[in-house]
């Protein structure tokens, strides 16, 4: 559980105070993965420090019998003339590790980090890279009730990117987390609740599509008054996203898949059996895809829909240079069975068989 009671927080610019809660008092239930959603300068990343413990408020209370990890991948507060090992070993002194626990962490931290010789070097040496990598490896070593994360769910090139969130999902089971990010999925995926801040208020949901639901109504609504247009997606189960991409990146689909859906078929995903609509737009029936050539017309197992294979192939191949595929591979793969592409690891359908 966390509590706040009565929690001011501004900050003083140029003689005037920006308020990020005005006289707050709210109850946070216990076992709760919290998603903070709000307009950028909202306060989501003072907020999550604030009730973590890292930052305090102007006025008011902010109380819990939980422990907070720092923020995932924040390397501030290293002391750059001691090397990654002496850091480490630093920390774990703070958080009463034994010897014997000690070596272990350092272990841990070495290896997961994957910097090399650099772990026996000054901070003041690493890469900002470098640095998240040794960060976020010790954040892993130690258990906390509350996991605090502000966007960074992994750092590093892809494959330590995906060893990262791997590592920090199986943390998650064991953890509870208050979330700052602005990917609607990730926030979907991990997060029960939701809060919403806005204008030095505080909004709690229960359900965390709530508060991201409430999050696009205020952002759209200012986005209109200040006369932007906005890119807010809606879609037929009742889903609203910030943008295309993130409506794709929740459905695990190509952006090209929702852009066709929008602008050639009326907003119907034939591959998601939905229909989407911009902001402003109305929603429309379902409607299969018009002009399709039976045993020719293709649809992807990412969304996309083709006109023939070698629309297909030129698509992929402008997209995946490396893979080195040639233009009638995707041709190739139709006269497969199973249509399936290992390349690409994509599925084809003929779309006049999917429907």
């Amino acid at each position: 559980m966390i509590e706040l009671k009565n929690v001011t927080k501004y900050f003083k610019t140029d003689g005037q105070k920006k308020y990020i809660l005005k006289n707050v008092t709210l109850t946070i239930p216990s076992g709760v993965n919290l998603g903070i959603v709000g307009r950028n300068g909202a306060g989501k990343s003072t907020l999550l420090r604030m009730l973590g413990g890292i930052d305090f408020p102007t006025v008011g209370t902010i109380t819990s019998p939980n422990s907070f990890s720092w923020p995932m991948g924040l390397a501030g507060g290293f002391q750059g003339s001691m090397t990654g090992r002496q850091n480490v070993k630093f920390v774990c002194r703070i958080y009463g590790k034994r010897e014997e626990e000690l070596q272990e962490v350092i272990e841990h931290v070495r290896e997961f980090a994957e910097i090399g010789d650099y772990f026996d070097m000054p901070i003041k040496l690493y890469s900002s890279g470098m640095k998240s990598r040794l960060s976020f490896g010790l954040s892993l070593a130690f258990d906390f009730d509350y996991l605090i994360i502000d966007e960074t769910l992994s750092v590093g090139d892809e494959n330590f990117k995906k060893k990262a969130k791997d590592a920090l999902m199986k943390k998650i089971e064991r953890s509870n987390v208050l979330l700052v990010s602005h990917s609607m999925a990730d926030l979907r995926k991990i997060c029960d609740a939701g809060i919403l801040i806005d204008d030095g208020k505080i909004f709690y949901y229960e359900e965390i599509d709530d508060a991201i639901n409430a999050y696009h109504n205020i952002n759209i609504a200012k986005t209109k008054k200040n006369g932007v247009a906005s890119s807010a997606i809606y879609c037929s189960d009742g889903k609203c996203f910030d943008n295309i991409n993130d409506a794709a990146s929740f459905y695990k689909i190509r952006p090209m898949s929702i852009i066709q859906a929008l602008n050639e078929n009326n907003g119907s995903n034939v591959y998601l059996k939905k229909v989407f609509w911009r902001d402003g737009q109305n929603k429309l029936p379902f409607q299969n895809w018009e002009n399709v050539v039976a045993m020719e017309t293709l649809i992807s197992s990412d969304g996309v829909i083709f006109e023939n294979a070698l629309e297909a192939a030129f698509f992929y191949m402008e997209r995946f240079p490396k893979k080195n595929i040639g233009k009638m591979h995707v041709a190739e793969v139709m006269q497969h069975e199973n249509g399936f592409s290992k390349t690409l690891n994509v599925k084809f359908y003929y779309l006049s068989e999917y429907q």
